[in-house]
């Protein structure tokens, strides 16, 4: 899903597997690097969803998910009826070209 992903040892670790706030340890970010290969960004998935596909309990894929939710990666519904990326906030470029030209000084 990400390009900037690093293989160690037949593993791919994802670059969103790394957190600030956590000592980024192997088993950790095998974990969350597992957990992210299964979200998405439309769909929600529940914890008992993802721990059904990882080799990990239901609480271990709640907690990376709330360290994850922390750093803005994952979104947790707000009704629980799951979790998904988080939206990237990005402006349409025709936006983007339009705010930049409101920026110039005018002449006069």
């Amino acid at each position: 899903m990400f390009t900037d992903d690093i293989e160690s040892s037949h593993l791919v670790i994802h670059r969103l597997a790394y957190l600030l706030r956590l000592r980024n340890i192997q088993r950790g970010l095998t974990t969350r690097s597992m957990i992210i290969d299964l979200l998405d960004f439309k769909i929600w998935k529940t914890t008992t969803d993802i721990a059904n596909e990882v080799p990990v309990t239901a609480a271990t894929v709640a907690y990376h998910l709330r360290n994850m939710e922390k750093e803005d990666i994952v979104v947790h519904h707000p009704k629980g009826k799951g979790w998904k990326f988080t939206p990237i906030h990005q402006t349409k470029l025709p936006e983007f070209l339009m705010k930049k030209k409101s920026r110039r000084k005018k002449k006069g």
